[in-house]
C-alpha cells in the first residue's frame, strides 16, 4: 500500500466521529445512518443548530464538506467553519462539495443544487437567501454577503439598508477572491473574473469582471468545464 492511500485512510478515520455527529443532528435515523453527507476533522462547530435538508435519494458520501486541497490553503491549519443558528435553513442538492477552510454563517435560508463545487475558503454570510444554481463553480477566497450587518437607520427609525437575497443561476463559474454581495441575481451559463466585486444584477451569457463589476462580453454559446 503506497503513501498516498494510507494518507487518504487516516484522514477518513479521522472525520468519523464528526461526521456521525452532524448527520444524527440534523438527520432521522433512516437518512442519517446512510451516512450521506461526510465531514473534515478540520471542522469548527460553532452552532448545530437550524435545519439540513438533503434530497430523499442521497447516496452516502456525496455531500462532502471541508475537503480538498487548495493552492493558497495550508490543509495543516486551515479549518472548515459551521455555524447555522436556530433560524437557519441549508438545503443541499446532490453531489455537493465545500472545500476545505470554507465557513458557513446561515441565519436565512441557503440552498446549494445539485453538483455545486466550491474549492476552498469560501465565506458565505447567509442572513436572508442565498441561492446557488446547479453545476455552479466557485473558486477559493470567494465571498457571498446578502447584509451588511450593521443596521443604518434614518430620523425615523427605520432601516434603510435591509438584507436582500442573492440568487446565482445554473451554471456559473465565479472566480478566485471576487465578492458577490447582497441583491445581486447572476444568470446562468456565466463567468465571473477573479477579484471581481459584484455589486449589481447581471444577465446570463455574461462575462463579468473589474470593481465595481460591469459586463465585459458574452458568453453566448460557450460553456466552461469542471
Amino acid at each position: 500500500m503506497n503513501v498516498k492511500k494510507i494518507t487518504r485512510i487516516y484522514h477518513f478515520i479521522r472525520c468519523i466521529p464528526k461526521t456521525i455527529l452532524f448527520n444524527f443532528n440534523y438527520f432521522p435515523f433512516k437518512q442519517a445512518i446512510k451516512i450521506p453527507v461526510i465531514i473534515s476533522h478540520r471542522t469548527a462547530f460553532i452552532s448545530l443548530k437550524g435545519k439540513v435538508s438533503i434530497p430523499k435519494d442521497a447516496k452516502s458520501a456525496k455531500i462532502k464538506l471541508g475537503f480538498g486541497r487548495v493552492q493558497i490553503a495550508d490543509n495543516k491549519y486551515s479549518r472548515f467553519i459551521w455555524n447555522v443558528e436556530k433560524s437557519g435553513v441549508i438545503t443541499f442538492g446532490k453531489n455537493v462539495r465545500i472545500g476545505t477552510g470554507s465557513r458557513l454563517d446561515v441565519s436565512g435560508n441557503l440552498e446549494l443544487k445539485n453538483n455545486c463545487n466550491f474549492s476552498g475558503e469560501s465565506t458565505i454570510i447567509c442572513k436572508k437567501e442565498i441561492v446557488f444554481g446547479e453545476s455552479c463553480l466557485v473558486s477559493w477566497q470567494t465571498l457571498f454577503m446578502d447584509s451588511d450587518l450593521h443596521k443604518i437607520t434614518g430620523l425615523e427609525g427605520i432601516q434603510t439598508n435591509p438584507n436582500k437575497a442573492i440568487i446565482v443561476g445554473d451554471n456559473v463559474w465565479i472566480g478566485a477572491r471576487s465578492s458577490v454581495m447582497k441583491g445581486v441575481k447572476i444568470g446562468g451559463n456565466s463567468v465571473i473574473a477573479n477579484s471581481t466585486v459584484v455589486v449589481k444584477s447581471f444577465n446570463g451569457n455574461s462575462v463579468v469582471g473589474g470593481n465595481p463589476a460591469r459586463l465585459i462580453t458574452s458568453f453566448e454559446g460557450k460553456e466552461f468545464h469542471h
